[in-house]
């Protein structure tokens, strides 16, 4: 940690709810990652982490990636990017793979593991956050990730479901995982109050993790505005450059008051100039801002 000086909310009596701790996490997190760069600094740091990102899915694709996490704001692109490499592969005919959203339980997960165990086969959670607060789903991830030549999943206990699937109530586990979250695990662990920060920390050892450094405003900001730029992506919704620009003008000068810094917020403003093209504005305040 820094030596930067950190003003945490004031800590309440009793024991803290998980809104409490969680505010008090993202004080030390803002704390850490808030620096002096330029956008442009902060998109040239940012885009080498979305480059190594591009890479692990690839080697994952490749087979010699056996886990990789990805954490960062959401509407970032991270999700958008990796579904893209592994659907070209899979058009290729070279993997097989699943991507999960969402609540997934430990005996849905067994069920998934064993169905996706093969080398070619890739699962994805994708911000399917519930299942790290279930320790029966927790072991059979580490399990899945350990480093070990052989890695041997096993579901011990009575389950009617694995009995009328016909799935075996053990097999080894050769596929790959990729999980791409919103949670910063590095944050949680070194902040250790949280009870998952051992958890992230056992699945942080078996995997690598990427953070991709978009955990201030300031970083939200630069990434989405140098997405939107660079792609167009507001053109490809509908609306011209023009209207690109004042969107993102809009996003820059409201920065301090939306909900979200993110492309989903510029692809709703990009949605209100198509409704209403010269009262887009209101509909953009009266929705999008705090």
């Amino acid at each position: 940690m820094n030596n930067k000086l950190i003003h945490l909310p004031p800590r309440k009596r009793g024991r803290p709810s998980k809104a409490d701790l969680a505010a008090r996490e993202q004080a030390v997190t803002l704390a850490i990652h808030e620096t002096n760069e330029t956008p442009a600094e902060r998109v040239a740091r940012i885009s080498e982490r979305f480059t190594v990102m591009h890479k692990l899915a690839q080697g994952s694709i490749a087979g010699n990636v056996r886990s990789f996490i990805v954490s960062g704001a959401p509407g970032t692109g991270k999700s958008h990017t990796i579904t893209r490499l592994l659907d070209h592969a899979k058009d290729r005919e070279s993997i097989r793979f699943e991507v999960v959203h969402g609540t997934v339980t430990a005996v849905n997960l067994y069920k998934l593991l064993f169905r996706f165990c093969g080398r070619n086969d890739i699962i994805m959670l994708d911000d399917a956050d519930s299942i790290y607060e279930d320790e029966d789903a927790l072991n059979l991830l580490k399990a899945a990730l350990d480093t070990t030549n052989v890695r041997k999943l096993s579901w011990l206990s009575e389950s009617h479901a694995l009995r009328a699937e016909d799935i075996p109530t053990s097999f080894v586990y050769e596929g790959s995982m990729i999980f791409i979250t919103n949670k910063d695990f590095q944050g949680i662990v070194d902040f250790g109050k949280s009870k998952m920060a051992p958890h992230f920390g056992a699945l942080m050892s078996r995997s690598i993790y990427l953070d991709l450094k978009l955990h201030t405003p300031k970083d939200l900001l630069a990434w989405t505005c140098h997405m939107v730029e660079r792609n167009h992506i507001l053109v490809q919704r509908g609306v011209d450059r023009s209207q690109e620009q004042e969107a993102l003008k809009w996003l820059r000068d409201n920065a301090d008051k939306v909900r979200e810094i993110s492309i989903r917020t510029l692809l709703k403003i990009a949605d209100f100039m198509l409704v209403e093209p010269t009262n887009w504005q209101t509909f953009a305040n009266v929705t999008i801002l705090r």
